[in-house]
């Protein structure tokens, strides 16, 4: 080592001090010893003297020695050694930050509870109070429909239509926030089943062709014969979209027409690709509001919600619908000329076997249903009275035998008593649910355990029909109902299970 670098060591050390002065008194020592030794006569106290002052000397050597090693010891380890205080302080605040970050951690894991708790508790709410809904509204729609039916006066029939115009305005709002509700929470499930095209697109037409009647609108829909009769698909979805763009067609639109057209626009071995198109001469939508039409909530101007109220979730929900299966929406508009709303599915084909039962099940359904329930016994498991009495009624007119029971309880009473041909039990009812009865029927054996039952619920969360399906259940149909497809249902099932097609599945 050079004296250039022992010096800038040695300078940086507190221990020079202290090496200066061992130096000065080893030098003093030997100084002292030398002339006393010189100067004594006695020999015997030189000899001492010189022992004495030799380990006094020593000593004093070897503590230079010691603080020569500190000075000259290497820099990473005589850093370590000065600053293992601060490693120290650095270790007590990482573990202070430690717990610090673990509390925010657990105040995260808090908050994300309660968040989903909060979720959960919103859906539980919204199932509730559509559970509540629903049950008086099918009470009120299918009483209003079978009365319609009877009514020959038509100022009192107007009045009906009027009744329950505002009813299925009612449910479509309670629909719509369902809706909303699922796509936000994730909590949509499509189903990839055969259906008839042409009967999706004829059904929408059948339901909005009154509306379009009132407002004087030339309605019409056109399907071309190049598409095929039967697909693969989630028919229910695409009745949902095509509803809400006819509705809001048929809305903002008061002289001129409405008109649902389909397209192919790619087809392969096992899959077509059709664009739907629902035109209308309309308000139209301004330029600015054309890209946000589509956001929650959103309506043209508040002007516009005032007068042609709606959720403004119409358009959103079709929008979050067709591209969570895959396709594409889009829109031309002219302000006071109308509005064109395009969308693009996806289906699968099916084989000609598929294909002809389709058809044959269409064709029979399309049939008159006139007393088709003659000799045919049905348990009615249902406990709100005005629900009862309108199944009744609706069953009564064609012909079907009736037995009611108020609960679970009473119609596992009643099944003993005498046999069925179809059960329609409710699922929730006091004493015994609709669940529970129909696990105990599966257990029966025999004949007894393998009758068709159908769920009737004004349930629609998530899962309710696998749910039904896996303890046992054939079918469900939700509340509210109309009269043709309660009929359809049973007529069905019970065909099914005459000719032994149908299977139970027993938990």
């Amino acid at each position: 080592m050079d004296i250039a670098a022992f010096k800038k060591r040695v300078n940086g050390v507190p221990v020079l001090r202290a090496l200066y002065i061992l130096v000065s008194l080893i030098l003093l020592a030997v100084a002292i010893s030398f002339w006393v030794i010189l100067l004594a006569d006695n020999q015997q106290f030189r000899i001492w003297f010189s022992i004495a002052s030799l380990l006094t000397i020593l000593g004093l050597c070897y503590m230079l020695i010691r603080g020569l090693k500190q000075v000259l010891k290497p820099n990473e380890v005589r850093k370590k050694d000065e600053q293992s205080p601060s490693l120290e302080r650095l270790h007590q605040m990482l573990e202070l930050k430690n717990k610090e970050l673990s509390g925010l951690a657990q105040e995260l894991i808090k908050e994300q509870e309660i968040r989903e708790s909060s979720e959960k508790a919103k859906q539980i709410f919204l199932v509730n109070i559509s559970h509540e809904i629903r049950t008086p509204m099918n009470g009120i729609m299918g009483f209003a429909q079978l009365l319609e039916e009877s009514l020959i006066d038509e100022d009192h029939h107007e009045s009906l239509q009027m009744i329950i115009k505002s009813a299925d305005q009612l449910m479509a709002i309670l629909n719509d926030i369902l809706d909303f509700s699922r796509l936000e929470a994730g909590d949509i499930n499509f189903q990839n089943l055969p259906f008839a095209l042409k009967d999706s697109v004829h059904s929408i037409y059948r339901m909005m062709e009154h509306s379009a009647k009132c407002k004087d609108l030339d309605f019409s829909y056109e399907i071309p014969d190049t598409l095929p009769e039967v697909l693969s698909g989630d028919a229910l979805r695409l009745g949902q979209i095509l509803l809400n763009l006819t509705s809001n067609a048929i809305k903002f639109t008061e002289k001129g027409k409405v008109k649902i057209s389909l397209k192919v626009i790619n087809e392969q071995e096992d899959r077509i690709a059709i664009a739907f198109k629902v035109q209308d001469t309309g308000i139209g939508i301004p330029k600015d509001k054309q890209e946000c039409i589509f956001d929650f909530f959103e309506q043209v101007t508040s002007d516009t919600s005032r007068r042609y109220a709606g959720t403004g979730l119409g358009l959103s929900i079709v929008k979050r619908l067709v591209e969570l299966q895959g396709g594409d929406v889009a829109l031309d508009s002219v302000m006071g000329e109308g509005s064109d709303f395009y969308f693009t599915m996806d289906f699968g084909k099916v084989t000609d076997e598929v294909k002809t039962s389709i058809l044959k099940t269409r064709h029979r359904l399309q049939q008159p249903l006139i007393q088709n329930g003659k000799g045919i016994r049905v348990l009615i498991v249902e406990d709100n009275p005005i629900n009862q009495l309108l199944v009744i009624k609706l069953l009564e007119n064609q012909g079907y035998g009736i037995t009611v029971a108020g609960n679970g309880r009473i119609a596992l009473e009643e099944y003993d008593k005498q046999s069925f041909d179809i059960i329609l039990m409710d699922l929730q009812m006091p004493e015994l649910d609709g669940y529970e009865t129909t696990r105990i029927i599966r257990k029966m054996t025999g004949e007894r355990g393998d009758i068709p039952i159908v769920a009737m619920t004004a349930h629609t969360i998530k899962g309710e029909l696998e749910k039904c399906v896996s303890i046992g259940m054939n079918d469900y149909i939700s509340k509210p109902f109309n009269s043709a497809e309660l009929y359809q249902k049973i007529e069905i099932i019970i065909e099914k299970a005459r000719s032994g097609v149908v299977t139970v599945n027993k938990p």
